[in-house]
């Protein structure tokens, strides 16, 4: 599937269907968090139980269903630019998933952090939790009933750009960019980011709190943007930070804007 397949099939998956991972798709996975670690001075880790009996890591049943058997510790510093680093490189590792058939959610809170063991060095924390595995077959009601629930809070795309430029007159990379952090996880689907325009610039901010996650929040839509935006020929980076600019690279200003 192409990247913007990609971007669509991703849900918040959960209800897993207690099937194992195959090994190479786990040795993939490493990787991806080897490269990011190494790449983000981040400290991903991944683990999977030792039986069947029980998930390794102990979700809530109010919001989960099926065992889990793998799941990602998503561990870094303590500082807002880590939470948003944590988010940006977790959602590579989360599309990643998906490209290889996989089940994810972002997961935060509603976790037994009993039954997760991280290593953590001093000056990180454990930030979130990705249980990962293969989706049921059929999406449990209650399941449907929350996903239906947190979709409702979705906001239209227009509500979401600031700036100089409607959202009619974007360019349609950018409006690609947009839909993709619409389509994109946050927590609670409350999506606490404005795309901001200013005479062919594009800034990314967070405009309201969002318990605490919003700072990953803002890495998730910054990968979602970077993700559909190169998808569609469009190479740049983001900036750090609330505010940070989507930098497109020099060779391609001209063509896109002469």
């Amino acid at each position: 599937m192409d990247a913007l397949e990609v971007i669509k099939k991703r849900i918040s998956c959960r209800a897993f269907s207690g099937e194992d991972i195959e090994r190479e798709k786990i040795e993939k996975l490493i990787a991806c968090i080897e490269r990011i670690n190494e790449k983000a001075g981040l400290h991903f880790q991944i683990y999977t139980g030792l039986t069947k009996d029980e998930s390794v890591v102990k979700l809530a049943k109010t919001m989960f269903d099926g065992k889990v058997y793998w799941y990602a510790a998503l561990v870094g510093g303590e500082d807002e630019i880590s939470a948003e680093k944590v988010g940006y490189y977790g959602e590579e590792l989360v599309l990643l998933a998906t490209s290889l058939g996989l089940g994810t959610c972002w997961v935060g809170g509603t976790f037994d952090k009993k039954s997760v063991s991280p290593q953590i060095e001093p000056g990180e924390k454990l930030w979130d939790v990705i249980p990962i595995g293969y989706p049921a077959k059929k999406m449990p009601m209650k399941q449907r009933i929350i996903r239906d629930g947190l979709r409702k809070k979705t906001p239209a795309p227009e509500k979401m750009v600031e700036g100089d430029t409607e959202y009619k007159d974007l360019p349609e990379w950018v409006k690609a960019g947009l839909q993709a952090i619409l389509d994109g996880p946050s927590a609670v689907n409350r999506l606490p980011v404005h795309l901001v325009c200013e005479k062919n610039n594009y800034f990314l901010k967070i405009y309201k709190e969002n318990g605490g996650f919003e700072w990953n929040d803002l890495g998730i839509a910054k990968y979602q943007f970077w993700y559909a935006a190169n998808a569609l020929d469009v190479h740049g980076e983001w900036e750090w930070g609330s505010g940070g600019e989507f930098q497109i690279k020099a060779q391609q200003i001209e063509d896109l804007y002469q």
